[in-house]
């Protein structure tokens, strides 16, 4: 197992969320500019894969992205 220094090295060489970039601890759902580059035309989710966010901020943002719907600052679906 790598020492505790080399897997901090490791972890900060690899981000590439840009969430984590900004050590972001949540995300708003009122925050419109955060949210509209995460959801295509057609008001679906983005993927990970094409977003580059990490599994835990993704997770938050499904949950912002679904409260800005119910509120009405989203679209649901086209």
């Amino acid at each position: 197992m790598m020492p505790l220094e080399k897997r901090q090295q490791f972890r900060q060489e690899k981000r590439s969320c840009s969430f984590c970039a900004k050590d972001m601890q949540e995300i708003d759902y009122k925050d419109y500019p955060t949210l509209k580059p995460c959801v295509d035309y057609f008001g679906n989710i983005r993927k990970r894969s094409h977003t580059k966010i990490c599994l835990r901020h993704q997770k938050m943002l499904k949950i912002a992205i679904e409260r800005a719907r119910f509120m009405g600052m989203l679209a649901y679906r086209k």
